[in-house]
């Protein structure tokens, strides 16, 4: 058979290849011919590949990034109006041979993507938003372009196309300037190798249909180039950025980085530079918030006379994405920034859930905050920021999950999207422990189905249940990945579950798979008697639960919520029973042979299982003691203590499954050591707490 496609389009011959991989695969000898669009000849039999064009006056059969795969006699049709939809239809194809899927003829499989913008926010640890151990284990391996070509190819395949990257001061690696020569602390022999580096990163995301764009923080500097503009070293960024002298809001440092004029041409120079040396860096994103000072209008008045400006200078026509948090989209971002753009080129981020998306999968911070007061959404687009601040070690996968998730934001003016975490970036595995079962380098590789949850169905909401198996299959086998596929499932329904019934905005204040703050440490039993619910989810408190019960209202009550406490411990204590059938039924059939992904998930499900267990008791001792604060019965306390007793068993386990293949490291946002075994007398506090608990106050 032929196969047939135009070789000279990198995007389409990426396809092709993984074509070629299940032919080769499935033992079916092929010739492959080149061919460059409108010459191409109908064989006899093979796979044509190819782009659509549309007759004078007509508009092209496919919409941009869909494909069409169609059977006639003895040739399979791929067909797509761009690189990337045809692209897309390759990688179809090729999974469907892969699965020994056919088609008949005159058959045809059409899709289009659901949204168009399906993206990756991927924290560089250059000048990082905040430190910690995953950004200080990383900065070799996000300066190797083997990393990139890897992690790039992920996302390809997983039908991604957008990665945003992102730094508070990227420019001293990325150009060099005549102007502020002094700034860049590196030679010119260094500066070279890392101009050479992202133009290659930029060119092989290109290759991969990916468009890459540069998120920054506005007027953070780092030391170096303060030094180098002739400024003080605290003009710079260093030391702690939550240092209340230097970096908040209002404070004389922010004001004068704002009013500074040298500052001011400096990062519109900067941001020139950027856009002049890497034609291939599709647009650019900012915000006018954070460490800026004055009122909004002065804020996006530094806007336009920086970013705006040089993206007038540089002669490009880029997308521009202006983030809205800590400000309000509807006065100065549309009154002053938003006219500078055509309305096809410009996009407003919102943080659809704030820091965490495994929560509900219709979250409702826009109608709460009113985000789109004064905004005409018809003339306006935006890209949710989806923030996963929650699971860092744990595998996570729940395709119904994710694919309600992609359905909620299905609206007429959100034209896509790009998730990740501020405190964490999945780049080399510096967690998991090198000996065993260990078998990966990248820690996307040991997360790999999150990428393809996310991606996969960003595209294809309704992707069939049978694509995960397959798509799983190295790690597990054929036999067990089925398997596997359900037991995450379940498990994977536990952090939502627990961060719907004890909600905190931020990833700094609490972060559910260690039940750490920034702010207070270990959260205690005495946080979870306070806890509120997520806004908006229609959940309803312990609190409120304990004191309709006890006000003899709670039928009434009821009617206003979709789930309540009984609720969310009913979902843990399911998840976590149906989590350990699964792992126990997989480890018997394992037996001696596990070992790789296989061992390593098996860990993971079984912690999953002690976790889900430790907040079911830690939630029960919680609704306990908020009765016994209201009724005074000592039977509510010494069912507490008896449930944080039995809370302390599940956390020695959970510690005891993680320590089998993890290594303690130091979190960047929550600023606390992540490891189990560490807070176990936090844990075994909670019990004298309870103990000693009188009052609701």
């Amino acid at each position: 058979m032929k196969l047939i496609y135009d070789h000279k389009d990198e995007v389409i011959r990426f396809g092709a290849e993984q074509i070629k991989k299940s032919l080769e695969r499935g033992g079916v000898y092929f010739v492959e011919q080149y061919a460059q669009q409108g010459t191409m000849l109908e064989p006899s039999k093979g796979i044509v590949i190819r782009k659509t064009t549309a007759r004078k006056g007509e508009m092209n059969r496919y919409d941009d990034q869909a494909f069409g795969i169609y059977r006639t006699g003895e040739v399979v049709h791929i067909e797509g109006s761009d690189s990337r939809g045809v692209m897309y239809g390759c990688l179809e194809w090729a999974e469907r041979l892969g699965r020994g899927a056919n088609l008949q003829n005159g058959e045809q499989i059409t899709q289009k993507p659901a949204l168009g913008i399906r993206g990756i926010k991927y924290n560089l640890p250059y000048a990082p938003f905040d430190s910690g151990d995953p950004f200080v284990q990383n900065e070799e391996t996000c300066m190797d372009i083997r990393f990139w070509r890897a992690y790039i190819d992920m996302l390809a395949l997983n039908r991604y196309n957008c990665l945003s990257l992102w730094s508070e001061h990227p420019y001293h690696l990325m150009v060099v300037s005549s102007k502020y020569r002094a700034a860049n602390p590196y030679s010119d022999i260094e500066a070279d190798r890392n101009i050479r580096f992202f133009r290659d990163l930029f060119r092989h995301a290109a290759s991969r249909g990916i468009d890459v764009y540069l998120f920054t923080w506005n007027i953070r500097l780092i030391p170096e180039a303060a030094r180098g503009l002739g400024l003080p070293e605290i003009v710079g960024d260093h030391g702690n950025m939550y240092d209340d002298l230097i970096h908040r809001v209002g404070l004389p440092l922010n004001r004068f980085r704002g009013q500074s004029e040298l500052i001011r041409d400096y990062i519109r120079e900067m941001v020139l530079q950027v856009l002049i040396t890497y034609p291939e860096l599709k647009g650019l994103g900012t915000s006018a918030s954070e460490w800026m000072d004055g009122s909004g209008y002065e804020r996006e008045q530094w806007i336009i006379e920086t970013y705006v400006e040089a993206i007038k200078q540089s002669g490009r026509d880029i997308p521009f994405i202006h983030r809205t948090n800590m400000q309000n989209a509807g006065k100065e971002i549309k009154d002053m920034v938003q006219p500078e753009f055509d309305s096809s080129k410009f996009y407003i981020s919102w943080k659809y859930s704030n820091a965490h998306c495994y929560s509900h999968p219709e979250p409702q911070f826009e109608k709460l905050w009113r985000a789109w007061e004064g905004i005409d959404l018809e003339t306006t687009q935006v890209l949710y920021t989806v923030r996963n601040d929650d699971v860092f070690s744990h595998r996570w996968g729940d395709p119904e999950y994710v694919s309600d998730y992609v359905k909620g934001m299905l609206k007429p003016y959100v034209k896509g999207f790009y998730w990740g975490a501020d405190g964490y970036l999945w780049g080399r595995d510096f967690q998991h422990a090198d000996y065993g079962h260990k078998t990966w380098a990248y820690d996307f590789e040991r997360h790999l189905y999150q990428f393809q949850l996310w991606g996969r169905l960003s595209y294809n909401p309704d992707t069939e249940a049978s694509v995960w198996p397959y798509l799983l299959r190295e790690h597990y086998g054929p036999v067990h990945a089925p398997d596997f596929v359900t037991a995450l499932q379940h498990a994977s329904r536990i952090i939502p579950a627990v961060n719907r019934l004890f909600w905190i905005d931020y990833d700094f204040q609490w972060h559910a798979e260690s039940c750490l703050s920034q702010v207070s440490g270990f959260k205690t039993i005495l946080d979870f008697i306070q806890g509120q619910a997520m806004p908006g989810a229609l959940v309803m408190s312990i609190r409120e639960y304990a004191q309709a019960e006890a006000d003899g209202r709670l039928e009434e009550a009821l009617s206003a919520y979709g789930e309540t406490p009984l609720d969310i411990l009913r979902i843990l204590r399911e998840a976590a029973a149906e989590t350990e059938r699964s792992a126990d039924k997989l480890e018997t059939e394992l037996g001696e042979l596990r070992g790789g992904h296989a061992e390593c998930t098996l860990y993971d499900l079984k912690a999953y299982v002690e976790m889900g267990r430790y907040y079911a008791c830690k939630f029960t001792a919680a609704l306990e003691l908020n009765r016994f604060g209201l009724s005074g019965d000592t039977r509510h306390q010494d069912n507490a203590v008896a449930e944080l007793e039995q809370a302390v068993t599940h956390w020695e386990k959970l510690g005891f499954y993680w320590s089998l293949h993890n290594k303690p490291y130091f979190m960047a946002r929550v600023k606390r050591t992540f490891g189990y075994p560490f807070y176990l007398e936090d844990v075994r506090r909670d019990v004298e707490l309870a103990r000693r608990f009188t009052s609701m106050k």
